[in-house]
């Protein structure tokens, strides 16, 4: 999404909204943490000009308390200042991962397919870790700098002269504002590249991790190594150029505070040569100014980072302002008993995928779809999880419309099983309770030994405590598609949806499910796809999909 600006400011600042009061304890003990350092410096120059003779109606028992007290004070508010800021930017990153993964969980299955995990990975992990710079680097130190910067610039005015005042204010304006915003701008092409690189690479790495097998059976290992290296060089190369510009501005910023120095010692001799001021005056000046540019620094430093921040806020507010395929509805109760597809039609990037598809499913029926890949056996089933909306036609759970139900209220009762199953890094046991954390032991056992997976397990040392990640790749597709069957069979929906679920399976141990299916058959409503006629033996009822339009097949 294009973002002007100021639209991604004004987004990434609606967040901050319950953290007001500690930004507002950061800003003050900022403030005076900074007016605490002049002092130091700006009190030292007095005891100088005390020390060379200059009336000063002050004792050296007194400047040097004020120092040390400053010195001492500064320390402790430069304290609460990091810790306000730094509490307020990991609570809100800690937010903002909850809010992503409410979207993410709002967006839905058919979102979720269609994005790139590399890019969900960068959003969850460095994405969020570069706005830290933004909450915690950003938002204080800019309203620090104009409040000191204010402070300064009516304090040399009032007790120096207002063209000390008027340099001062100047070179906080080029210092703090006019380069950073050159700085961004000229950078920001080269930090939206680098976070789009990021997320390709973590993209392919994510690949390379969980195609290894493939890659290696395949020989194919230096190539992929050669790969990674190509796209390490690209993030090495962008990198570099940030960082080449980077040095530069520092080196410009530099510069014009030393032409600003030199101004205001240039502009206090004239003044002096015309009896204007008097000598101390311009040493106070040129001391208050080089000691409080400290503030207005810390923002021409920034640019480097906020390039690649905002790269990463946009990304952020992307996925958070993104809408959902479809909208769930209000209702969270459901009881299935039956569903209907009534007139069904589909298009998929103008691509028609059904076409007047019409289908009844009653609890107790085993209902079976039959085609080639790619014809829109799993569309069917997408739909009825509602993942998408039906260009056509309807949809209705027990005679209501799909859409006036909740997404938990279908969840409750629709189960949709593919050929890939998903094992966290955890015990076999828990990766089983996900279906049923309630579930006693008896049921665990019962429902492994109907997905035919009971003897595997326990011939493993540690049995249902074996890690997943211990096994490695001592476990095959089919008896992790297996594992996956036993979370069904533990959690009993309503309406089972298989696609393709035993299609890494042998004959023998489909044989085994497909019975153990066949037997659940009075609790539920099962609807079986596959390409293999032999899988849908179990069906009372098959279908075969052609050209987009469902035909009940009486021969099997």
């Amino acid at each position: 999404m294009k973002r002007s600006f100021t639209k991604l400011i004004s987004g990434l600042l609606r967040l901050i909204g319950p953290f007001i009061f500690v930004i507002f304890l950061a800003v003050v003990n900022g403030v005076v943490g900074f007016v605490l350092s002049m002092n130091i410096t700006i009190f030292a120059a007095i005891a100088i000009l005390k020390y060379f003779g200059i009336a000063i109606n002050m004792s050296y028992t007194l400047i040097f308390t004020i120092i040390v007290v400053s010195g001492f004070l500064r320390g402790i508010v430069r304290y609460f200042e990091q810790y306000s800021n730094h509490y307020m930017a990991f609570k809100l990153l800690a937010v903002l991962r909850d809010k992503i993964f409410t979207v993410l969980r709002r967006l839905g299955g058919a979102k979720l397919d269609d994005k790139n995990k590399g890019e969900i990975i960068s959003l969850l992990q460095s994405d969020i870790e570069t706005l830290e710079v933004f909450y915690a680097h950003t938002i204080t130190p800019t309203l620090i700098a104009i409040i000191v910067s204010t402070i300064v610039t009516v304090f040399l005015g009032i007790f120096a002269s207002w063209y000390f005042a008027l340099i001062a204010l100047i070179s906080y304006v080029i210092i703090g504002f006019i380069i950073p915003v050159i700085f961004y701008k000229h950078n920001n092409k080269f930090g939206k590249n680098y976070r789009q690189e990021l997320g390709l690479f973590e993209e392919f790495y994510l690949d390379s991790i969980y195609g290894s097998y493939e890659i290696v059976s395949q020989n194919r290992g230096e190539k992929r190594k050669e790969s990674v290296s190509l796209y390490s060089k690209s993030l090495l190369k962008l990198n570099d150029e940030l960082e080449k510009r980077n040095v530069f501005f520092k080196n410009v910023t530099s510069t014009i505070i030393i032409l600003c120095n030199i101004a205001i010692i240039f502009v206090g001799l004239l003044l002096y040569k015309k009896e204007i001021i008097a000598s101390p005056y311009i040493i106070l000046a040129y001391v208050t100014l080089t000691s409080s540019f400290g503030s207005v620094v810390a923002l021409a430093n920034l640019p480097n980072n906020l390039a690649m921040t905002f790269a990463s806020g946009n990304r952020v507010l992307d996925l958070l302002e993104e809408m959902p395929n479809v909208v769930e509805g209000k209702n969270d109760i459901l009881d299935f008993e039956e569903v209907k597809l009534a007139n069904i039609a589909f298009k998929y990037n103008d691509e028609l995928i059904l076409n007047n598809v019409n289908l009844e499913i009653k609890k107790g029926e085993i209902v079976g779809i039959l085609g080639p890949s790619g014809s829109g056996k799993s569309t069917i089933l997408k739909l009825l999880m509602h993942f998408y909306n039906p260009t056509n036609g309807k949809i209705l759970y027990n005679a209501k419309d799909i859409n006036d139900y909740s997404f938990k209220a279908l969840y409750n009762n629709v189960n949709l099983f593919s050929q890939t199953t998903y094992l966290f890094s955890d015990t076999i046991l828990n990766n089983i309770l996900i279906a049923k954390p309630d579930a006693k032991m008896e049921e665990v056992k019962l429902a492994c030994k109907n997905a035919s997976i009971l003897e595997f397990i326990e011939s493993l040392p540690n049995g249902f405590e074996t890690r997943i990640t211990d096994l490695k790749d001592n476990i095959s597709t089919g008896e992790k598609q297996r594992l996956g069957l036993a979370r069904v069979f533990l959690r009993k929906p309503k309406l089972l949806l298989l696609d393709e679920a035993t299609s890494n399976i042998d004959a023998i141990n489909e044989g085994v499910i497909l019975k153990a299916i066949k037997e659940y058959q009075e609790d539920m409503a099962i609807v079986i796809i596959s390409h293999r006629k032999s899988t849908l033996g179990i069906c009372e009822k098959i279908y075969e999909l052609k050209d987009g339009t469902l035909c009940f097949k009486s021969d099997m």
